[in-house]
């Protein structure tokens, strides 16, 4: 992988990285440069994010940050354009995050004091050169991310696209717990409160809403009350918004499902998932994000792991984080052990079951939930939990897009999509692993980290 970039210079026709007077690149147009000229990705095996056989000596023509068709190498190239030549090559679709943090974490700080923009802004930027092309962020968010949203959107920031779901619910005195030092979360009492926080939240017109509703293993801690979560996802839905939960045990998550709740962000961990609640969820439609990496975070450390060795994983940490898991501030929580057995046995049911499966970690929620390689990390379990290379990485693309409704821009390599790609040196379906050895990341048509 080749990380001390974004590139800010010779990039790709369709555009190139320019520098803000904030110090953070943005994507910008040269004069000189006509806009729609295309750029043709020729000569790689082509994965495209829908399920199908791989596309063997592909071509991708993409002009204005789109994609404009995606074939069989061979034809004439559109006039003018500029060829890139990725034979032996794998290219997929970038990834899609699907339950992330932003700004939490600064070096071995925790909490609401490190969300500013710059700190967000760097770490959408190592999403970005880890191969992430948009990024879901799950409740704790502060309101310039509609701002940095805005720019992302036309151009003017090089960075994932991002989802945000503003400021989550959770419960006074409760989930998510004050020791986090998360504060940017509505902490509603009464329904009355709930109608009023969710339609000041959908004023800012995020792209979903978060829920904690359970007690974070901790049983002195309250719960959310099942009438106002109730109300909080019938409000949303008027608004035309998904709303995502926060869970751990089997009861809320039949609850949650009764209740028409869209998305899981997290495993049911308690207890093996059982015929009652997999009914719901395909009555209701409800998906699947189980975050894998969240659990074996809070003990994996202490096991050594070849990858920890590996600049994969030694690049994607923060000054003095390689120290601090290595130290007695990290606690290990056997717990976790047990709760990511269950975790896994469930995903594997699920998936069986037909329910979709997306690809989310709750990086950057703690120090050791490593953003980058988290999701890297996340494919591999979900492998070791019964899917196969190609479902893993569906899970993280045009699975995800589809829970999180952005499947009309993102998430698979079609005409009209967006041009976000993952360029790779060897095959993921040879080794899920291989999804680590990036080559480039293209974001919107444009060459953002690595090589042509």
């Amino acid at each position: 992988m080749r990380l001390p970039i974004p590139r800010v210079a010779a990039l790709a026709v369709a555009g190139v990285v320019s520098w803000t007077m904030s110090g953070t690149p943005a994507l910008a147009q040269p004069a000189s440069q006509p806009a729609s000229r295309a750029t043709v990705l020729q000569g790689a095996r082509i994965i495209d994010g829908s399920g199908a056989a791989p596309l063997e000596n592909g071509s991708i023509v993409i002009r204005n940050g789109r994609i404009e068709s995606v074939a069989r190498a061979g034809a004439a190239p559109p006039a003018g354009a500029t060829i890139v030549d990725l034979r032996g090559k794998t290219v997929m679709p970038a990834l899609i995050a699907g339950h992330a943090h932003l700004g939490l974490t600064n070096g071995t700080s925790a909490g609401a004091k490190n969300v500013t923009e710059d700190n967000v802004v760097r770490q959408l930027q190592k999403y970005m050169k880890y191969g992430i092309g948009t990024v879901a962020v799950f409740g704790t968010d502060h309101d310039f991310i509609y701002g940095l949203r805005a720019r992302q959107q036309a151009g003017k920031l090089a960075a994932p696209a991002i989802l945000t779901a503003g400021h989550g619910f959770g419960v006074p005195d409760g989930a998510p717990p004050a020791k986090m030092g998360i504060d940017q979360v509505y902490r509603p009492t009464t329904i009355a409160q709930v109608d009023k926080d969710i339609a000041e939240l959908a004023a800012n017109k995020p792209d979903l809403v978060k829920i904690w509703v359970d007690d974070f293993g901790d049983k002195s801690t309250r719960k959310m009350d099942p009438a106002l979560y109730r109300e909080v996802i019938v409000q949303a839905h008027k608004h035309g918004l998904k709303v995502a939960a926060h869970v751990f045990y089997l009861e809320d998550a039949k609850r949650l499902a009764r209740d028409s709740i869209d998305i899981f962000g997290h495993s049911v961990r308690d207890k093996p998932v059982d015929a009652e609640l997999i009914g719901l969820m395909k009555k209701n439609r409800i998906s699947y994000i189980p975050t894998l990496d969240l659990d074996e975070a809070f003990y994996v450390y202490a096991d050594k792991p070849e990858w920890m060795g590996q600049p994969f994983f030694r690049q994607a940490l923060d000054p003095g984080v390689w120290e601090w898991l290595h130290s007695p501030a990290y606690k290990v929580k056997e717990q976790s052990r047990k709760d990511f057995s269950v975790a896994q046995r469930n995903v594997r049911a699920l998936h069986a079951a037909g329910i979709p499966v997306g690809l989310g970690t709750d990086s950057g929620a703690t120090i050791a939930r490593i953003q980058g390689f988290a999701e890297h990390r996340e494919l591999e379990l979900l492998t070791q939990a019964g899917l196969t290379p190609m479902q893993a990485l569906q899970a993280g693309t045009a699975v995800n897009a589809a829970i999180l409704g952005v499947d009309k821009e993102r998430g698979s390599l079609a005409a009209g999509k967006q041009a976000d790609i993952l360029v790779l040196d060897a095959n993921p379906l040879d080794d899920i692993r291989n999804t680590r050895k990036i080559h480039g990341v293209w974001l919107r048509g444009v060459l953002v980290s690595g090589e042509r």
